[in-house]
């Protein structure tokens, strides 16, 4: 099987006008991104947090499958995309940026989507604000970094400079072999575009980052789908996760670290159930929490 990737521009193929730009002043600069708004204020809205060294418009493809009644936010963390490649890097800071952009929107109920280092990012969220987070998914996702190699990659960036690294490393260890050169294209038009000093810096704080002990904290549904092929965050890693997050792993053949990109539509499918129990179950604390109003003498419970 091939897994063909398309040569439109970085928006996806759905109408774009309601879809617009991002811009939140964050703890340590500007934050960009997209927003994609959606036509039912009731509906449940969904983060997405991009893996390292991408950007959110990562998610396009995902996005454009799902319906369009919820709001879908898409922000470039700090060091990414268009956002400013200032402050220190690591959980703590690109979760400060998070908080940033969800608490310029509002403060409902969110779903937490996070692909690579986004889905530790998702679960440092949801330990930090268990009553604002519904869910989290971690695709590509894994606690920590064990057994990366940090400093071959840190090497790659040295000898054949951004573009050059990720043209090697893409088809190599990032796609699963079946990826057409387009969609690795596809990937690499979506790669951070900063200089080689400020993408080693992001590589070093995601390697060396661990929300293992955060996961203790998640109360919320979880969703862990893995790449069969995925050589970063390994079935393994993943495997840890679930267990951490008290779920089951899903493994995705043919698949590398990319499900997004590589097969949007089954994670759209796989995402879809997960939201829907994951909101019954979060109705069903919310009512639970309400105060109780004992019925008066003739069993009605207003207070006439």
């Amino acid at each position: 099987m091939t897994q063909t990737g398309s040569q439109r521009p970085l928006a996806g193929d759905r109408a774009v006008d309601t879809r617009r730009m991002l811009a939140v002043e964050g703890p340590a600069g500007h934050l960009a991104g997209w927003i994609q708004d959606g036509t039912d204020e009731s509906a449940v809205p969904l983060l997405f947090l991009h893996p390292i060294n991408t950007r959110g418009a990562i998610w396009f493809d995902v996005v454009d499958l799902l319906p369009a009644d919820r709001t879908y936010l898409m922000p470039d963390l700090r060091a990414h995309g268009d956002s400013a490649p200032c402050g220190d890097f690591g959980l703590d800071e690109w979760l400060s940026d998070i908080e940033a952009v969800i608490d310029s929107h509002g403060e409902g109920p969110l779903h937490v989507v996070g692909g690579s280092l986004g889905g530790s990012l998702a679960v440092c969220l949801a330990a930090r604000r268990p009553q604002q987070v519904v869910s989290i998914t971690g695709l590509g996702s894994s606690l920590n970094f064990d057994g990366a190699d940090a400093v071959a990659v840190i090497d790659l960036f040295d000898r054949y400079g951004i573009p050059g690294t990720f043209e090697k490393v893409f088809p190599e260890i990032t796609f699963g072999p079946y990826a057409d050169r387009a969609l690795i294209d596809h990937g690499i038009r979506l790669s951070n575009p900063n200089d080689v000093e400020t993408v080693k810096r992001v590589w070093s704080a995601t390697v060396f980052s661990d929300s293992t002990d955060r996961a203790a904290d998640v109360a919320c549904p979880a969703l862990v789908v893995t790449g069969e092929f995925d050589g970063t965050c390994t079935p393994a890693l993943g495997l840890e996760m679930a267990r951490r997050l008290k779920t089951t792993q899903i493994l995705l053949p043919d698949i590398g670290h990319m499900p997004m990109l590589e097969d949007p539509r089954r994670v759209v499918d796989l995402l879809t159930p997960h939201f829907a129990q994951a909101e019954a179950l979060f109705a069903d604390a919310t009512l639970s929490a309400l105060p109780h109003v004992p019925p008066n003498e003739t069993g009605r419970t207003d207070d006439r």
